[in-house]
């Protein structure tokens, strides 16, 4: 990728892991200085690299016990369906948004506290947001999460 060098990507990769790591531990672990750790955080915000930074949390505390992935097929994908995309990625649930290719154009993530939720959200996908453009949708619930966001997550006893 231009304008990012071996360091960079070796800072990307220990954030990638641990998003909270302070800059003397990231300097430690690539060889640098904090100073030259944040100059080069700064540049690689700039340059999007790093697109924001989050924790990964158990849905289950938030009273979010299901997880589901919506595939979504759209009679036509056209310009209206972008702004579609981005009024749905300001909810809440919605966890994740992707265009893909084959049959179902869109990918959607979503937490629901209940099957009633994703019920409804289902409705208001085919009347709020899609309309009659909306072919089908499939809903494939989450049953175990073994990694997210790059962290692998502890095994429930």
């Amino acid at each position: 990728m231009p304008g990012i060098d071996k360091k960079d990507e070796a800072i990307l990769r220990e954030l990638r892991k641990n998003g909270r790591i302070t800059l003397t531990e990231l300097g430690n672990k690539v060889n640098l200085s904090p100073a030259s750790v944040k100059s080069r955080l700064e540049k690689l915000e700039k340059l999007g690299a790093i697109k924001g930074y989050t924790a990964v949390v158990d849905p289950a505390f938030l009273n979010e016990f299901i997880q589901a992935i919506i595939e979504v097929e759209l009679m036509v994908d056209d310009d209206r369906t972008d702004r579609t995309l981005y009024r749905l990625a300001e909810l809440e649930h919605v966890q994740g948004i992707y265009r893909r290719t084959g049959e179902a154009q869109i990918i959607i993530r979503a937490n629901f506290s209940d099957v009633d939720g994703v019920r409804k959200f289902l409705g208001e996908l085919s009347r709020r947001y899609f309309g009659k453009n909306m072919k089908r949708a499939e809903v494939t619930i989450i049953l175990d999460t073994i990694k997210e966001s790059g962290i692998v997550i502890p095994k429930r006893r």
